[in-house]
């Protein structure tokens, strides 16, 4: 009975409780906002149509292949033992596995904040990445992120909490990295400068860091064989930037890199809210502040990993999923703060059940306010199928077109991805500022024109949706509120006989 009123072993099971609530909490939620009636889109499709195709082959086709692998190659795997009906269920099948890692990627990030913290502080720490709301997003769109961050973070914790033996394993989960996105080559960058900030010049680098180097470039040699028969470059994407960079002139070269900075900075600032700006910025100082050691492997792994991150930004990267990999990091730096704020208060379990509470609320009122319409999203969806019947090529629209592509993904399962599947041009009207212009140049591709009231669409479109009658060789093929759609999407066949003699006149 003492034993069991131990009050370590209370506070243990009370950790374990407070985790395991986080973890469900986090859970629950991605799946709260899971778009259940959707298909993939953009990258996501590009990797689900890889991955069925190895399904159906029973290897990995060399005549094509996405930038980065790794995801379809895992889902692959899962693909292949489990049984569904269609390709819709297999699209939902990814989101649900990419959903998951998302989830357990709060265990790395607890033990990672284990290394500095107490238990109690690091629950804050894995709070944080649960209810984060961009990763929440992120994590439903079943992309490569979910998977990348899971393995990248594993291999610092193992890194930073084991010994030898166990670098070895944190070499491999670098490497399964670098297969998912070809940014993780910066994580062996990470992982060998740390080796010798840790080991220095001694016998442990013929011990340790050249076998598992070498083992690190034995499991990527397959895969970057197979990418070099495909006609790509391996590290492309993760080395594009510096190349892109190098071919400027240098006055144009000076202007992009201070433009990446500049964007750099701002995606940052962005992704810190709602709930990183309250604890990174103090954090960050506490933890400059409280310099060692183990801090300075820190510095060292946000400095590689921001290598690629530049880069993209130097190159005009609208995205801020690219600073995902950073936000366990920053989910430790975090804590810093948290330990500041709660030392000054007698009652810290307390407010550290606050703080998480805090979070939870903050991040859930983000979500709401930046979420997609989903009635919007669906009808959209619907339209595409539609639309998709109709047509062999449009003008690129910026969220119906990846509609339009996901209805031509055959409903049979699996299939073999062919060059010939994706029969619609999407024609991209970037440079064109006039609807005469842009047909003339891409007529061997147009077969229709379609428009909306989004305002991202080029002024010359966006002419054509409101006044369509000024457009005599338009012939409305289509009008989404005709039958019972919310969403006004109108669709122009291209008549271009009559277009031909309006030229001529």
């Amino acid at each position: 009975m003492n034993k069991l009123m131990n009050p370590q072993i209370i506070s243990n099971k009370r950790v374990v409780i407070s985790f395991s609530a986080i973890f469900f909490v986090g859970l629950g939620l991605r799946f709260f906002y899971f778009p259940h009636e959707l298909p993939l889109i953009s990258d996501a499709i590009d990797n689900f149509t890889f991955a069925t195709s190895i399904n159906f082959l029973g290897y990995l086709p060399v005549e094509w292949a996405p930038a980065n692998n790794g995801w379809p190659i895992f889902l692959s795997f899962w693909f292949s033992i489990i049984s569904l009906e269609n390709s819709l269920d297999y699209m939902q099948m990814q989101r649900i596995i990419s959903v998951i890692l998302s989830a357990l990627t709060i265990i790395p990030v607890y033990f990672l904040c284990r290394k500095f913290f107490d238990e109690k502080i690091s629950l804050v720490g894995g709070a944080l990445f649960a209810f984060d709301p961009r990763i929440i997003m992120n994590s439903v769109l079943g992309i490569t992120e979910p998977l990348f961050i899971i393995l990248g973070i594993s291999s610092l914790v193992i890194f930073l909490k084991y010994g030898r033996k166990e670098i070895i394993l944190s070499f491999i989960l670098a490497a399964l990295c670098t297969m998912v996105r070809s940014e993780g080559i910066f994580l062996l960058l990470t992982l060998s400068v740390l080796f010798f900030i840790k080991y220095r010049i001694s016998k442990e680098i013929v011990k340790t860091y050249i076998p598992s180097l070498i083992i690190f470039l034995l499991i990527l040699t397959p895969i970057m064989s197979i990418i070099w028969e495909t006609g790509q470059t391996p590290f492309q994407r993760a080395t594009g930037g510096t190349e892109q960079i190098l071919s400027m002139t240098d006055n144009n070269q000076e202007n992009k890199i201070i433009d990446g900075v500049g964007l750099f900075v701002k995606y940052l600032g962005w992704v810190m809210i709602p709930t990183f700006l309250i604890f990174v910025p103090f954090g960050f100082i506490q933890f400059l502040r409280n310099r060692k050691r183990e801090t300075n492997f820190i510095i060292v792994f946000l400095v590689c990993s921001s290598i690629p991150i530049l880069y993209a930004y130097i190159v005009q990267a609208q995205d801020t999923r690219y600073l995902y990999f950073l936000f366990p990091v920053f989910c430790l730096i975090s804590l810093f703060a948290v330990r500041s704020y709660i030392s000054k208060i007698s009652r810290k379990n307390l407010l550290i059940s606050v703080i998480i509470a805090g979070i939870l609320v903050s991040s859930v009122l983000f979500y709401e306010y930046k979420k997609i319409d989903y009635e919007k999203e669906v009808e959209m969806n619907e339209i595409g199928r539609i639309i998709s019947e109709k047509i062999q090529g449009t003008n690129f629209h910026p969220t119906e077109t990846k509609y339009i592509r996901a209805a031509e993904v055959p409903d049979n399962w699996p299939f073999l991805l062919v060059d010939e599947m994706y029969e619609i041009h999407a024609v991209h009207t970037i440079n064109h500022d006039n609807l005469q212009e842009f047909i003339l140049e891409n007529r061997d591709k147009l077969t229709h024109i379609i428009v909306d009231d989004n305002q991202d669409l080029p002024m010359f479109l966006q002419e054509v949706y409101s006044n369509e009658e000024n457009y005599e060789y338009l012939k409305n093929e289509f009008n989404s509120k005709d039958i019972g759609f919310n969403h006004n999407v109108k669709l122009f066949k291209i008549d271009f006989e009559l277009f031909d003699s309006i030229i001529e006149d």
